[in-house]
């Protein structure tokens, strides 16, 4: 059985793996990383319970723990569902990682759940340092845009705390919003929002009498705090509708409102407002609601058909920009290939295994975590040996690996913007064909629709 205890002890060898898991998260995996209200962080040496939304595996942890580091070198203590916890090697690089187990109903045996009176006393002594912990209230990651309730170990570790220092710790619980603009590919941009800390003095007495509704009580306090800065699709049976919806709205509303599209903050944003007016439109005009949605159906029906996304439908590019795209192309397409074809084996294998694991949600985490500790490593290193031996020169290899290293992430960039200049052109070939005359009016109908209701 692998030992917990002083999980939360700073380690210099946890310092020199983050100086290495920065680069690859912040620069490489992430095409933008970025921190919204970091000054909301309590600082370091305060008694910190952080929670977030949960839709992205253990990418979402990694979120999480590149914002506390980048702020003050922090290296705050995990708690994780402990079913992963089973083999001892998989154990002994977790506890490395910080991270302690809780075990759920559906977990395990009544002896694994027994275990867990023992982690929230260890949790309570870790905050009582004036540690940061970190948990996912959910208790399991969501497959998509929504949340799912909060479960009550979350808050059961939070009254253990306070009750353990006879309630004055003045424990803060930090919630955040991990949002990513693609949960799948690399080179995306992830934001992460730091709502304001706030404490729960006010559920002391509840707890001391009854300590069930204090639990759902709080729970209920720090549920709503997270869902105020999180797109939150919470009318399940339209989910893909709506959020094929947010998509198509994105643009309008932010040029509406005058903001940079560009930033995922404000991109964010008018998704909420989306889904805010949907809401509303349900629960106000049920009937003008239900024919949005069969507009909806149709559209998402149409773009299978006709093999577009909806950021193709409708858009306006002249000739000229086209061809100076086009030239474009062109011209880095040596880059491209270069960048592209010394990174096809490494980024292969990480793809190939990560698609392995069922549960899609959990393909990013194997995609970064199998490339970044064992494929692309190994991979410049034996491009490093080739390299020297046929140049005759250590110093000629080492330049080719640079190079490959950052002409393989211009290339995933070119990737995508070969993709789109791929769609413009079939959009354009397509024009007058039923289907996308079809398409194009249902885009007009819906957006004309929505911004009636937003605008």
């Amino acid at each position: 059985m692998i030992s917990f205890e002083n999980i939360d002890q700073p380690s210099w060898k946890y310092d020199l793996l983050m100086a290495y898991l920065r680069m690859a998260h912040n620069i490489v995996y992430y095409r933008k990383f970025r921190v919204d209200n970091p000054e909301n962080i309590p600082a370091k040496g305060t008694p910190t319970l952080v929670i977030a939304n949960h839709q992205n595996g253990m990418m979402d942890a990694m979120a999480i723990l590149h914002t506390l580091y980048r702020q003050d070198r922090r290296q705050p203590v995990f708690i994780a569902r402990g079913d992963i916890f089973k083999k001892d090697a998989v154990a002994k690089a977790l506890r490395f990682l910080k991270i302690l187990p809780v075990f759920r109903t559906r977990d395990g045996g009544r002896s694994d759940i027994e275990k867990d009176l023992a982690i929230f006393n260890q949790a309570a002594e870790i905050l009582q340092k004036g540690r940061s912990l970190v948990i996912f209230p959910e208790a399991g990651h969501q497959q998509g845009h929504y949340m799912s309730t909060f479960k009550k170990g979350f808050s059961r570790i939070a009254f253990t705390a306070e009750e353990t220092n006879d309630y004055k710790l003045n424990l803060q619980i930090l919630p955040l919003n991990i949002h990513y603009s693609n949960y799948f590919e690399a080179r995306e941009d992830l934001t992460v929002t730091c709502g304001k800390p706030f404490t729960f003095e006010e559920f002391f007495d509840m707890y001391k009498e009854t300590p069930n509704p204090a639990y759902l009580a709080l729970n209920a306090k720090s549920r709503a705090r997270v869902k105020e800065m999180t797109p939150d699709i919470d009318i399940p049976e339209y989910y893909k509708e709506i959020d094929e919806l947010t998509r198509i709205m994105r643009e309008p509303v932010l040029e509406h409102k005058g903001v940079d599209a560009k930033v995922l903050s404000n991109q964010k944003k008018a998704d909420m407002e989306t889904i805010a007016a949907v809401r509303k439109l349900r629960d106000e005009q049920p009937e003008r609601f239900s024919a949005l949605m069969d507009n909806m159906r149709q559209y998402l029906e149409l773009l299978k058909q006709t093999g577009l996304n909806s950021w193709a439908v409708n858009r306006k590019v002249s000739g000229f920009k086209m061809v100076v795209h086009l030239l474009c192309s062109i011209l880095l397409l040596p880059i491209f290939l270069f960048g592209y074809l010394n990174n096809l084996l490494p980024s292969w294998l990480a793809k190939h295994f990560a698609h392995k694991i069922k549960d899609p949600m959990m393909h990013s985490t194997f995609q970064y975590s199998i490339g970044t500790a064992f494929t692309f490593p190994i991979w410049y290193i034996i491009l490093l040996v080739v390299a020297s031996l046929l140049c005759h020169h250590f110093w000629m290899g080492l330049l080719y690996i640079i190079l490959s290293a950052i002409t393989g992430v211009i290339a995933a960039d070119l990737k995508k913007a070969y993709r789109k200049l791929g769609l413009l052109f079939k959009a354009g070939r397509i024009r007058k064909s039923a289907d996308y005359r079809k398409l194009s009016e249902l885009d007009n109908l819906i957006v004309g629709e929505m911004e009636g209701l937003m605008f």
